[in-house]
């Protein structure tokens, strides 16, 4: 790898890191955005749960109310069906003991009346024909008395009626008073369940918009991640290459070093001349070189 492609791999590196900085701005920014939008439409949720909570006690009042009006329905039909039968009852006597006319007499008068004709029978002399005329009348005012005081016992039959069905009427009133007020209330709590329920459906869309723009932020943000990650890769993938190469050149600088520093002891051990401790390391370091030294200093010593 030559010094021209380090140069690229360099400015390589150089352009990721720069793209990583606007990468991580940017994904910064979509969370943000993922952040802003998503607290948006919690805050739109909370409001629908409290609706709902509001909603659940409608419905409980609403299933309450619809419970009251069934029993005061039921308790308004015991009553009607009480008066129904009082008011049969009603006809029943007056169809049975009314018919007829009896108008210009009462009860009294005509007993003033057979106590009058009996003691004219008792004490006056009459005639055959007169005494049976009496006797006659006698017979009828005594059918007229019966038939007026059996209407007198209907008619004290008819107040005692009308008297238990006054407080029934009364009550049935206040049943039906007590459940047109519940209806009015039923109908309110209704109209206000439904401007509920209009409400969530008017929300639901809002948080549905906040929803979608959290998700496609979230999205982004993920995307601006996985490229990071890729280009984090990338990044340390050139960085070793660069690595590499600098420790190649490196080790090839040092070897060159070596190489001439152990051509100058070289030198100086075939002029005669000492070596350094440093000169003396670098031959120890090469086994060839270092053995034809010991081979020249035994030659030396022998001469």
């Amino acid at each position: 790898m030559n010094e021209e492609n380090i140069q690229a791999i360099e400015e390589e590196i150089f352009q990721i890191r720069a793209k990583l900085v606007e990468l991580k701005k940017k994904k910064a920014e979509y969370e943000e955005e993922a952040a802003r939008n998503l607290e948006k439409r919690e805050k739109i949720h909370l409001r629908i749960k409290e609706i709902k909570e509001k909603n659940s006690f409608y419905l409980d009042r609403i299933s309450s109310l619809k419970g009251e009006i069934t029993e005061l329905r039921a308790k308004l039909d015991e009553v009607v069906t009480k008066i129904k039968e009082m008011r049969n009852e009603k006809r029943k006597l007056l169809s049975q003991h009314m018919a007829g006319s009896v108008k210009g007499y009462t009860a009294q008068e005509i007993m003033r009346r057979i106590r009058d004709l009996e003691e004219r029978i008792e004490t006056d002399i009459l005639r055959p024909e007169e005494e049976r005329r009496i006797y006659d009348e006698l017979r009828n005012l005594s059918n007229l008395l019966a038939e007026i005081q059996k209407r007198e016992e209907v008619a004290e039959k008819l107040r005692e009626i009308n008297n238990s069905m006054e407080p029934l009427v009364e009550e049935s009133k206040k049943i039906k008073e007590s459940i047109r007020m519940k209806g009015e209330e039923l109908q309110a709590l209704r109209e206000a369940l439904q401007s509920v329920k209009d409400m969530i459906q008017e929300l639901k869309p809002e948080a549905d918009v906040y929803h979608n723009a959290y998700l496609e932020a979230k999205k982004k943000a993920q995307m601006a991640e996985a490229e990071e990650i890729l280009l984090i890769s990338r990044l340390y993938e050139l960085q070793e290459l660069v690595k590499k190469h600098r420790v190649a050149v490196l080790k090839a600088r040092e070897y060159m070093l070596k190489e001439k520093a152990k051509s100058k002891a070289l030198e100086k051990l075939s002029h005669g001349e000492k070596l350094s401790f440093e000169e003396m390391k670098v031959l120890m370091e090469d086994e060839t070189a270092w053995d034809n030294l010991v081979k020249r200093s035994n030659v030396a010593n022998k001469g």
